[in-house]
């Protein structure tokens, strides 16, 4: 696991171990998604908006092909110190946890941020009917 960054994780991959990267700057789901702290849940500090996790490139590209196969993928992380109930939890992860899905399984060039916001209508219907707590698109 990565999770400091991605140097630990390239240098696991050039020394041929698997790695799952995670690191703060892009999948950790326990920062706000809004600059504006004052409309959101509390959380543990840091700033980190949709297109921030959508853009992310699990395979740093200073990696050759051998060692990039040694790059298993990627995950999001939630601590819940600072939430005060599921509902919260949800807040925080959603939709974050769909654009990462998407980076975990869409090449890097097939990838395309506008076509993402307007598919996301579609998850936005099927997390109301399940009755999960995501956070809806604002400017």
């Amino acid at each position: 696991m990565s999770w400091r960054g991605i140097d630990g994780g390239i240098a696991a991959a050039q020394a041929d171990h698997d790695v799952v990267m995670t690191p703060t700057s892009n999948t950790y789901f326990d920062y706000y998604q809004s600059a504006n702290r004052d409309s959101e849940p509390l959380a543990i500090g840091g700033f980190l908006p949709l297109d921030t996790v959508y853009n992310y490139e699990p395979v740093p590209p200073v990696l050759d092909s051998l060692q990039a196969r040694h790059i298993l993928g990627t995950q999001g992380q939630i601590w819940t110190e600072y939430q005060r109930n599921p509902r919260n939890v949800e807040y925080m992860v959603f939709p974050r946890l769909v654009a990462l899905a998407e980076v975990a399984w869409t090449p890097r060039d097939q990838k395309n941020f506008a076509d993402f916001t307007r598919r996301l209508a579609t998850h936005f219907a099927r997390l109301a009917v399940l009755d999960v707590n995501y956070r809806p698109l604002k400017p």
